[in-house]
């Protein structure tokens, strides 16, 4: 059930060996490591689409004080055409003696820097505070927890501690990689051999687990996206095969689709998404983009330029749209700095989104897929990164500025080329206006197709990444019908 957990981490990378170490949980402070007894430990082979990515790992321990310290350490190597994003994580869970969730803190590392969040759950389990840090510059958020929430960890732990067969858990969690809270559905039957067969949806994707007697895994599986794990040397016989073949996984090459060229600027782009589950693939509609035709294999939606939406933002809607997350401080010194250095001689609003659009265009130097998903900090520093830390970083300066954001993932065309893509759209008190720093183009044309909309708020940045997820599925296609 690990690989579930994970996912929510895989999935928040934009689209576009040896055994592995088990490592020993870091302790709070006055718990003696010698009064621990270790309840659970495994480390696994992670693979993506026949390709060996890394390693994950598992460590329960209970505490002579009765409470529990839950482990999880990942180290990935994902491949996105010539480049290769390295990314290593740790989570450790902190629960009650009766299994309450107490805290965790999750660190991430990637070429982008390290990202590390605390988390503690207060007011009763009423709340999660998530303090997150990186590059100097620190964010607090609060993210409400319907009752008898648990952690992902907490859960897996749960099942894994005493599995049996006819168990049906559906309770909501929250991902320890995102911070976001998610109804998850858990099921264990028994198989004829005398292992478990356990089963993890979460957000319409399910992760297949088999486990023995004692919680071990024996294989794991997302097929929605093709990840598979497996304890070290026992990998299963269809990714044997594909080891010798020397399979590799590119996340570039399946998403990304040859097609008809769009001139520009265009007024009306036609797409066709060609995928096995057409009838429930969901399309943001709006002023901009409908969905003009729909079969049982493939969606059509028309997109013209212009706003996506009408009139201003008001009240709690207005105060998320400029909220600081744990991926855009919008108070941190740099970022209002930055902000108000690029705006200078601005006769207007719409004269700040676009020396700002320009000011990130032109900030990030090193155009390259080499990092996960980095803050707008870490951009700012780096001056490096693809789709995703342009948009970032541009939504934290407009926020800087007072102007209100949403994030955008779906899909642009460039040329005869079409691929996963994230962009920005800004309120300026008329409705939202697409802009795109990372191709400077302010207002964004229709040769952008959204698949979903949100912000870097842990409650809606999983929406934004399982839009990425959606393109990986098999038999998925993307075309330009006709363009204008």
């Amino acid at each position: 059930m690990r690989l579930r957990t994970l996912l929510a981490l895989f999935l928040a990378l934009p689209v576009l060996g040896g055994p592995p170490v088990v490592g020993t949980a870091a302790l709070p402070a006055g718990v003696s490591a010698a009064a621990n007894t270790v309840l659970f430990e495994q480390s696994l082979v992670v693979n993506l689409a026949g390709e060996d990515v890394g390693t994950m790992s598992s460590r329960d321990v209970k505490t002579a004080t009765g409470t529990f310290l839950l482990e999880r350490k990942s180290d990935l190597t994902i491949r996105r055409g010539t480049t290769v994003t390295k990314l290593q994580t740790t989570t450790l869970v902190t629960l009650a003696k009766d299994g309450a969730p107490l805290s965790y803190r999750f660190e991430k590392t990637d070429p982008g820097g390290s990202l590390v969040v605390d988390a503690v759950v207060i007011d009763g389990g009423k709340n999660l505070r998530l303090t997150s840090k990186q590059n100097g510059a620190s964010v607090e958020n609060k993210v409400a927890l319907p009752a008898d929430t648990t952690f992902a960890v907490a859960l897996e732990h749960q099942v894994r501690s005493a599995p049996k067969d006819g168990t049906k858990i559906t309770r909501s969690v929250v991902l320890e990689e995102l911070g976001a809270v998610v109804p998850m559905t858990t099921t264990v039957t028994q198989t004829a051999t005398g292992t478990f067969m356990v089963s993890a949806t979460f957000s319409g994707i399910t992760t297949d687990e088999e486990i023995d007697a004692k919680g071990r895994t024996l294989v794991a599986r997302t097929p929605a996206v093709g990840l598979v794990a497996y304890p070290w040397g026992k990998a299963p016989k269809d990714i044997e095969a594909a080891l010798k073949g020397n399979k590799k996984a590119d996340l570039l090459a399946v998403s990304t689709w040859k097609v008809k060229t769009v001139p520009l600027p265009a007024h009306r782009v036609v797409y066709r998404i060609t995928t096995p589950d057409a009838d429930l693939f969901a399309v943001p509609e709006d002023l901009r983009q409908k969905v003009i035709a729909r079969t049982k294999d493939h969606v059509d939606v028309e997109v013209k330029a212009g706003l996506t939406t009408a009139g201003p933002l008001v009240g709690e809607v207005k105060k998320r749209a400029l909220s600081a997350t744990p991926y855009e401080a919008v108070a941190d010194p740099r970022i209002q700095k930055a902000a108000q250095d690029a705006v200078v001689g601005a006769a207007s609003d719409a004269d700040k989104v676009k020396m700002l659009a320009a000011f990130v265009f032109h900030h990030v130097e090193k155009k390259g897929l080499d990092r996960g998903y980095a803050p707008a900090i870490a951009t700012l520093e780096s001056k490096a990164g693809d789709c995703t830390e342009h948009s970032v970083l541009l939504s934290a300066l407009l926020k800087s500025q007072g102007l209100p954001t949403r994030i955008v993932d779906g899909v642009v065309v460039d040329g005869g080329n079409a691929g996963y893509h994230e962009w920005v759209e800004v309120n300026l008190g008329a409705g939202f206006i697409p802009v795109d720093p990372t191709f400077n183009a302010w207002p964004a044309g229709p040769e952008r197709l959204k698949l979903a909309e949100g912000s870097t708020l842990p409650d809606e940045h999983l929406g934004l990444s399982l839009a990425a997820a959606r393109l990986l599925k098999s038999g998925v296609k993307l075309e330009v019908l006709s363009a204008e």
